[in-house]
């Protein structure tokens, strides 16, 4: 059954309810970087820090898409109350607030797929995240 038999408030809320794990995902990413600054803090070779620096670079990013995921998490948690309009109504009001100018039309599938697009980045930077710490943890083991 695709997508698009699905019905809008279903498909809102579990798409929701995936991206709420989001929170989980960007919790391993403050875990993994706190052991990068313990890291950077105690390893002596300039490689090894740049190996955690690398890491920290790399929670930046995934704390960015974190939050942009618990805001699509939100929202489709709203838009699963009232998912008549497509999310016409929000649009309106996000190009009211400034947050977007000349949003084209898009369905509850599409606004689905962009969301997961991006939950999907998440875990992939967070798994470049805690591979370079994984790394970097094992080189200073090695060097130690």
């Amino acid at each position: 059954m695709g997508a698009s038999k699905v019905k809008p408030d279903f498909e809102c809320s579990v798409t929701a309810s995936l991206l709420e794990s989001g929170r989980v995902l960007a919790s391993a990413g403050h875990a993994g970087a706190v052991i990068a600054g313990i890291g950077i803090a105690f390893a002596r070779a300039p490689g090894v820090r740049m190996v955690f620096a690398a890491s920290i670079l790399c929670w930046l990013v995934e704390c960015w898409l974190a939050v942009r995921v618990a805001i699509d998490a939100s929202l489709f948690r709203d838009l699963a109350l009232e998912p008549e309009d497509g999310g016409k109504k929000l649009d309106a009001l996000l190009m009211g607030w400034g947050f977007g100018r000349n949003l084209k039309e898009r369905s509850i599938a599409d606004r689905s797929r962009g969301a997961l697009a991006l939950w999907r980045m998440q875990v992939a930077v967070l798994a470049i995240e805690l591979t370079v710490v994984a790394a970097g943890v094992a080189v200073h083991v090695v060097e130690f």
